[in-house]
């Protein structure tokens, strides 16, 4: 708003008061009331209160020049009607601009991207980046550590998985071996491996693919002959979403193959503890600094995209 109108606006709500508020005192004024109350006013002894001023029969200009009745009031009705025409032209004159007034609103979000341009961003960041070759490692992955799950030791596969999702699932582990429950993926199959999604920033690098599996997974308990104590052993499909992930400034080797079997920081063979730090160049491999790591797996009916 302007600072005209709101100077002209500020008078009419000034006025407004001050012209309404004797309109009020005076409806009062038969019963002795004032704004103090009796005979006081705000101070106690005159001014506002009593028999003087606002409260006890002392009235504004317009009310001393028609009197008390009805004159008065019309004279008043007047003014305020006036006080609005000139508001009202200024208004006119002046319009607000419909971006200075109410909630700023944001310019509408863009379309987000395809897949395919995600894909030409991630490709042209990283020109040895081979989308078969990374289909095919995040075969091996899934393969690497579902035999990690049901052995209940994940050290073999630690190198495809982050420290997020290693501690997870060893705490998880470490609830099935005590309670002696072994979980079981019999005839384990890929049906389909494909990628639905890619982001990519200074930051962080991010890969989700979709993986259609079958598989007999059931629950044995390795005390009792590995009795079957939950699922079943009849395959059933399966649907899975894994996203990897990797730092932004990572880079694809050339010559990089599907299955980590060196350290793709030195290059030796691959040792690395549960820190995942490897034993030879003492660099942290599994924090995605030099390469894909998985990050999360979300099931086919949480999977929002």
């Amino acid at each position: 708003m302007r600072l005209r109108q709101r100077v002209g606006l500020a008078a009419v709500l000034a006025l407004s008061v001050i012209l309404t508020s004797p309109l009020l005192a005076f409806a009062r004024a038969g019963g002795g009331q004032s704004f103090g109350g009796g005979g006081g006013g705000f101070g106690g002894g005159g001014s506002f209160g009593g028999g003087g001023g606002f409260g006890g029969g002392g009235l504004l200009l317009p009310f001393l020049f028609f009197g008390g009745g009805g004159g008065g009031f019309f004279f008043f009705l007047f003014i305020l009607f006036t006080l609005w025409q000139v508001y009202r032209r200024m208004s006119i004159r002046n319009p607000m601009q419909a971006s200075n007034y109410g909630p700023a609103y944001a310019p509408m979000a863009q379309m987000r991207s395809t897949l395919t341009e995600d894909l030409a961003a991630l490709q042209a960041k990283d020109p040895n980046f081979n989308q078969q070759m990374f289909l095919d490692r995040a075969q091996a992955a899934f393969f690497a550590l579902q035999k990690a799950w049901m052995d209940r030791n994940l050290e073999p596969a630690r190198v495809y998985m982050s420290d997020g999702i290693y501690h997870r699932w060893k705490t998880q582990i470490g609830a099935m071996i005590a309670a002696h429950k072994k979980n079981m993926l019999d005839n384990l199959v890929i049906g389909g491996v494909q990628i639905v999604k890619v982001q990519t920033d200074p930051n962080f690098d991010t890969i989700t693919v979709r993986i259609d599996a079958s598989a007999a997974d059931y629950e044995v308990d390795d005390t009792t002959a590995n009795k079957v104590i939950y699922g079943s052993r009849q395959n059933q499909n399966f649907t899975e979403y894994w996203t990897f992930i990797r730092s932004g400034s990572a880079r694809t080797k050339a010559g990089e193959g599907a299955e980590v079997t060196q350290c793709p920081n030195c290059g030796a063979p691959l040792s690395i503890n549960e820190s995942g730090v490897c034993s030879y160049c003492k660099a942290v491999v599994t924090s995605g600094q030099f390469g894909w790591v998985l990050d999360n797996i979300t099931q086919a009916s949480e999977w929002q995209g």
